[in-house]
């Protein structure tokens, strides 16, 4: 159902068999009953969570399916699906033990639930198949199952209540990964219908919906009362503001009392924290909450072909580009400046990464100088050499530039920001290229874009989902679109991946993100920031950094002010 400008549609009363409300209690602090009324910008592309592309699914998932565990921003974990676990010494091999629950169907949460789940996201024969194979590929038989279509063979039902993961390699942070939203268990109705189970999923989360989404209009989510830990709201309506002036209507919605959560146009800015203050760390309502999330926006170089496999021409690139500009100017604060590939939220982050992130135009134009000398001294004809041969001809040198990105008007903006930059400190000429979304990912990894925008955001509190995909030479191929292979890297990232303890761990992946920074395969130049507004009314609301509200834990007091 499309809306137009003038009125958002009304959700209809739900249908089906859902919990019916909790009576509101005249009582100080939490309490149940009433209705959340979130606004989003972008209509999700899909529910399933084996196909999620976008953060408003991700959100919604969240809501309706409970992964084997949770994990807080800290990378604390713990139960969700299952009650329990056992992992072995070295971090190889997992053990669940399921809690008694049901999905919203009524038939039951089994092992077996989560086996067919990961084969599906594992079978790269599938038609359709998965992007997301890779949260399963430490699994063993992760590699035969994207060629074959077999089953995982590291994964198995021992019974009905009892899960055994095995990896191929040890790995203690996997237990982390396996909070991702994508990785929950499916109902035998999964696969029937794709494209039904895609409108109205059928999870075992706190929430059900209600009935099925209505594209471009309103998802709406209802009390699943059979939950183990049912949420106190009774229902949440997510309203869909996707067209032209969308976030103006929000904003209006907001302010009217029809909207409890909007994503805040930047120019509303100022006026928001007068209205509605301001979060104290950016993540819990209420009030305006704009904290760094997980994801970052990169510039990446195709480290094989030249002048790019030159590190000095990727770091005079990096110092020509003054990131704080970009943040404050371009994109109005709704971003950060970056200082390293791991953002600041998540555990691990290293904000003095990077030291080629400052903005230091000389100490540009001083490398790019050195480059063209050693190319000009290369050029000197040897003794015998013939005038026109190799011997005799420079090295390739940097004097025209194309930044490839995707076609968009922040992209757009992005780039010509930086082209400005690079122009000024290097005295080159910078062209674009924007191009759609298939065929640009195409042409990167077809090898024809040697520089190119680069976004990656993780669903998990662990560095290595950021590191081991881009960087790791095993990934070549696959997400490590600058071909960046160095065994040093490697072995960093394999002994933060085996460490025992998490301690170890993390300063291990510090340790190696800095060694991939030396290198500079790719340019970290933004962190996003999450960018809305929590109404008053709204209590122990917290947007992680990872896209996700604790929808199950947010009450409402409409006495708050």
């Amino acid at each position: 159902m499309a809306c137009t400008d003038a009125e958002v549609a009304s959700p209809p009363e739900p249908e089906g068999a859902v919990a019916e409300p909790v009576e509101p209690q005249e009582t100080e602090g939490p309490h149940a009953g009433g209705t959340l009324r979130i606004g989003l910008s972008t209509d999700p592309a899909t529910l399933d969570p084996r196909f999620l592309s976008d953060d408003p699914g991700e959100l919604i998932v969240d809501a309706l399916f409970d992964p084997l565990v949770r994990s807080d921003t800290s990378g604390n974990v713990r139960p969700a699906a299952a009650e329990r676990w056992e992992m072995d010494d070295e971090g190889s091999e997992f053990v669940f033990h399921l809690r008694e629950a049901s999905f919203h169907d009524g038939s039951p949460v089994t092992a077996e639930a989560f086996v067919r789940s990961f084969n599906r996201i594992a079978d790269g024969t599938a038609d359709p198949s998965s992007f997301l194979a890779y949260l399963l590929a430490p699994i063993e038989g992760a590699a035969e199952a994207q060629t074959d279509g077999t089953a995982l063979a590291g994964i198995e039902a021992i019974d009905a209540s009892t899960l055994r993961i095995r990896l191929s390699e040890p790995d203690t942070g996997f237990l982390v990964a396996l909070s991702d939203p994508s990785l929950v268990p499916m109902p035998e109705v999964a696969d029937d219908d794709l494209e039904a189970f895609a409108n109205q999923p059928v999870g075992n989360g706190p929430f059900a919906m209600a009935g099925p989404r209505e594209p471009g209009a309103f998802v709406r989510l209802s009390r699943f009362g059979d939950h183990p830990q049912p949420p106190l709201l009774d229902e949440v309506v997510l309203t869909i503001y996707s067209e032209a002036r969308g976030q103006e209507r929000q904003w209006s919605d907001l302010v009217d009392g029809q909207l409890h959560v909007a994503d805040l146009d930047p120019q509303r800015r100022e006026e928001a924290v007068e209205l509605f203050g301001e979060s104290p760390d950016g993540y819990a309502g209420p009030g305006l909450l704009d904290g760094i999330t997980s994801t970052v926006y990169l510039y990446g170089f195709d480290t094989t072909v030249a002048p790019f496999d030159d590190v000095r021409i990727r770091r005079a690139l990096s110092l020509a580009i003054d990131r704080d500009a970009l943040a404050e100017d371009v994109l109005r604060d709704t971003r950060a400046a970056a200082s390293s590939i791991v953002p600041p939220p998540l555990p691990g982050s290293n904000e003095d990464a990077c030291r080629d992130c400052r903005h230091d135009p000389a100490a540009a134009a001083e490398l790019l100088a050195e480059v063209r000398a050693d190319a000009a001294g290369a050029g000197e004809v040897s003794e015998g050499a013939e005038p026109n041969s190799p011997a005799a001809q420079p090295g390739p040198v940097l004097d025209r530039l194309t930044l490839a990105h995707t076609r968009g008007d922040t992209h757009a903006a992005i780039a010509e920001r930086m082209a400005a930059d690079i122009s000024s400190a290097l005295d080159i000429e910078v062209d674009f290229q924007a191009r759609d979304l298939q065929t640009f990912i195409q042409a990167v990894r077809a090898g024809e874009l040697p520089v190119f925008r680069l976004g990656w955001e993780v669903t998990v509190p662990d560095p290595g989902a950021y590191l081991h995909p881009l960087f790791d030479s095993s990934q070549v191929g696959l997400d490590n679109l600058s071909q960046y292979s160095e065994p040093e890297v490697d072995q960093l990232l394999d002994v933060a991946r085996q460490a025992a303890g998490n301690r170890q761990r993390l300063a291990g992946y510090r340790e190696a993100e800095a060694r991939i920074l030396e290198d500079m395969p790719v340019l970290p130049l933004l962190w996003y920031r999450h960018s809305a507004v929590v109404d008053p009314e709204v209590q122990d609301l917290v947007y992680s950094p990872f896209g996700h509200m604790n929808l199950d834990q947010v009450w409402l007091d409409p006495d708050a002010e």
